[in-house]
């Protein structure tokens, strides 16, 4: 073969060489693998929240000088978060308070409620309440009942119920005081409201009137309002206002009515 010719060959191998995919062989013209064709990714759904949330409420003041007041006001609550197929929520409230070294404020509360559906327009209710209060020389004050709401308002933001039943109400009070022991059964009405006022604070309403069966002029009263905002997801600040009344208190009890104003420090877990 002419050497002109064998140059030619030898340069147009050369060229062949480096074509990809040109070989099946050696690493001059090794082919690159293709990547793998992309999977779209899946998307996930949020994680449900957790069903059951718990909170602390806590609160404290100290006064000296002129006047001494100390009281503390604290309260733990279990409640279901999904809420259209059913309520409930528990309470426990525990206040104490000193002024110029006497007792003045000595009670104790577990509050328990059940709320069937409460997205449909009736729903009934179950309810319990076990309080002791030193001052009002009751040493425990039991009371269950049932009975049913009328939800006129039904919404996440904003929510109204009247409620209606019977409770039974048994009443055990400090030695020394006539009667000992009541038992009563008693009307249940309820009046509750509560709104988001924008994001982050709420606004709840709630009103009571409970008189007894056997005589109207027995009767046990209550209405509250609070607002609460919060803070961070895990902490809110609740200002609580409440007024209740007792139509016929232990004998020794100075006055038939109690209000409270509270500003407490709620923590979500």
């Amino acid at each position: 073969m002419p050497a002109a010719t064998a140059s030619r060959a030898l340069a147009c191998a050369v060229l062949l060489a480096g074509l990809p995919g040109a070989g099946a062989t050696g690493s001059l013209g090794a082919q690159e693998p293709l990547p793998p064709p992309a999977v779209p990714a899946m998307r996930v759904p949020p994680p449900l929240p957790r069903p059951w949330r718990f909170g602390l409420e806590i609160g404290f003041t100290d006064i000296s000088g002129n006047r001494d007041l100390q009281l503390f006001q604290g309260g733990f609550t279990v409640e279901h978060r999904r809420q259209d197929e059913y309520i409930f929520n528990s309470k426990l409230e525990v206040r104490y308070g000193e002024s110029n070294n006497a007792t003045a404020v000595d009670n104790s509360a577990l509050r328990l409620r059940f709320d069937w559906r409460p997205r449909s327009v009736i729903s009934p209710f179950v309810g319990f309440d076990a309080e002791r209060d030193r001052i009002r020389k009751i040493d425990s004050r039991i009371s269950g009942g049932t009975g049913a709401n009328l939800n006129f308002i039904r919404g996440d933001t904003r929510r109204a119920t009247l409620a209606v039943g019977l409770i039974g109400e048994f009443e055990n009070r400090e030695a020394g005081v006539s009667p000992r022991s009541l038992e009563d059964i008693r009307l249940h009405t309820r009046l509750a409201y509560f709104r988001v006022i924008r994001a982050g604070t709420r606004f709840e309403l709630n009103a009571k009137y409970q008189p007894a069966t056997s005589a109207m002029s027995d009767y046990l009263a209550s209405a509250d309002g609070a607002v609460a905002v919060a803070l961070s997801t895990k902490f809110s600040l609740r200002t609580h206002y409440e007024w209740k009344r007792d139509s016929t208190p232990a004998t020794g009890v100075k006055s038939k009515d109690d209000r409270n104003l509270t500003v407490t420090l709620l923590v979500a877990f």
